[in-house]
């Protein structure tokens, strides 16, 4: 590996230095290039078949991205991590789901909490597709789909490599939820993920919130290459009704808010341990107020003597919050305000019945 890592740190180097990318330099003069580096280098005993394999190697994958990377075989097996779809009222109108891992567990979970909103009449529902979650299998992401699109519509189609007929994914159900939707995304969102926030948005029954997503709608199979490492490759392409594709695009959110990956993370271990609405709402601090009084006790004498003592108060480390969630939720309110609000533009005042003011006289000289 120290070999390798000196070999592309030289490679780039010259790039780098005559400002030429490899793409511009025809097969015969790399194989040149090749032949010159084995035998005129001043470390040409470096440059072994097996350094340029693995050079070759990951060149290619750092070119084809998430298209293609080699992954450890133990991460294959389960990580033990918190499974499950993360269900919560945020206000009596306003629902929040989060899959975890997008499993077929995971899709028994949604229709069942999405049918438990429908029972308590919730209004509005805002479904969280950040999890960093491994690449899914589409037969979960079509079940997760007709939940939500009518009976008899195309879900999305599978465009194997080297076939020219893509699979067609048709729903055979009725859904469950029919209401405004709200999807969250960023760029750790996992293709099943992705495929569903696609076909939602183009179906104009979701709205986008976060961040532009990677681009990564693909059926991904993995091979194992040795005893310790397999190749997860792109093996076919998701289509959406029109036969777009969002692979290597992506998808801009309707409404673009940063947040850091970091951030995040930190966010989902809070919740997982708390309620989600714990990180979208602050926590007051202690004042002296009236119950305070009748307590009798003094919040802000407590803060004060501690402070001057040199510890550590509640509100010097706060919770982190989820700015993207903020963000949905405010969306959702803002929007039943306004629809609550009758205005009638064509209204007239009402004529007062007292008599008009008389205008005052200058008073000349």
């Amino acid at each position: 590996m120290r070999r390798l890592a000196y070999l592309l740190t030289f490679t780039s180097s010259v790039f780098a230095a005559s400002g030429t990318e490899p793409k511009d330099v025809t097969q015969a003069g790399i194989q040149t290039a090749f032949r010159i580096l084995q035998k005129e280098y001043i470390r040409s005993n470096d440059l072994t078949f097996d350094v340029l394999n693995r050079a070759a190697l990951s060149g290619l994958l750092q070119r084809l991205d998430f298209g293609a990377e080699l992954v450890p075989r133990t991460s294959e097996a389960k990580s033990g991590a918190l499974t499950g779809v993360q269900a919560e009222l945020l206000t009596p109108q306003i629902g929040y789901l989060r899959p975890r891992e997008f499993t077929e567990r995971e899709t028994k979970e949604l229709e069942q909490h999405l049918r438990d909103c429908v029972t308590q009449k919730v209004g509005h529902l805002i479904l969280d597709l950040r999890s960093p979650a491994p690449p899914g299998d589409f037969d979960d992401a079509a079940d997760m789909l007709s939940l939500f699109v009518p009976k008899g519509e195309v879900l999305f189609k599978m465009k194997q490599m080297g076939q020219t007929v893509s699979e067609v994914e048709t729903n055979v159900r009725e859904p469950v939820w029919s209401q405004l939707l709200l999807v969250l995304v960023d760029d750790e969102t996992n293709n099943i993920g992705e495929t569903l926030a696609a076909v939602l948005r183009q179906r104009k029954q979701a709205l986008l919130i976060g961040a532009p997503t990677r681009g990564g709608a693909v059926r991904y199979e993995t091979v194992p290459v040795d005893a310790e490492w397999s190749l997860r490759f792109a093996r076919a392409e998701v289509l959406l009704m029109d036969d777009s594709s969002v692979f290597k695009k992506g998808l801009r959110p309707d409404f673009a808010i940063s947040m850091p990956t970091t951030l995040k993370r930190q966010v989902y271990h809070a919740t997982d341990a708390q309620d989600v609405k714990s990180s979208i709402t602050d926590k007051p601090r202690p004042r002296f107020n009236e119950a305070a009084l009748v307590a009798n006790t003094n919040p802000e004498l407590d803060s004060y003597l501690k402070r001057s003592a040199g510890q550590a108060l509640p509100e010097d480390a706060p919770r982190p919050s989820d700015t993207v969630l903020q963000r949905a939720v405010d969306l959702i309110k803002t929007r039943a305000l306004f629809q609550s609000a009758k205005i009638d533009w064509n209204h007239k005042a009402p004529v007062s019945d007292e008599p008009p003011a008389r205008r005052a006289i200058p008073v000349t000289k």
